[in-house]
């Protein structure tokens, strides 16, 4: 499987970043929003259990000439509101990406997937 890659060239060479790692810098701007718990699948409940429904990743992103289009989904904590904490996390997601790689970031796309359970909260 041939793993995608963002490159660039540069005066004395050229710089390669992997998917993989704008998935990273993606995940970690979303986990600073005071709100969202994790970044989820969206594959949850029994049904997503039980069937064999089409497995979604919890980021997609897709490169196209130096510009990326990200999509994510989230589990939220009950107490906070969702555009919030969407609105904030596409801001943070879009300036992390920007900054650390130099890509251009087209759109976010945020998946709210889950709530997190309160009982969860307090272990």
């Amino acid at each position: 499987m041939e793993k995608k890659s963002f490159n660039e060239k540069t005066a004395i060479g050229s710089i390669k970043i992997s998917q993989e790692v704008v998935a990273a810098v993606v995940k970690n701007a979303a986990v600073e929003i005071d709100g969202i718990n994790s970044v989820s699948t969206g594959n949850i409940g029994i049904r997503g259990l039980l069937s064999k429904s089409k497995y979604t990743k919890p980021i997609r992103i897709d490169i196209h000439e130096g510009v990326a289009r990200i999509q994510i989904c989230i589990i939220v904590d009950p107490s906070k509101r969702i555009p919030d904490l969407a609105n904030s996390a596409q801001i943070n997601i879009k300036n992390s990406v920007q900054n650390m790689t130099g890509l251009t970031v087209s759109g976010i796309d945020i998946i709210v997937t889950g709530i997190m359970d309160r009982a969860a909260q307090n272990i």
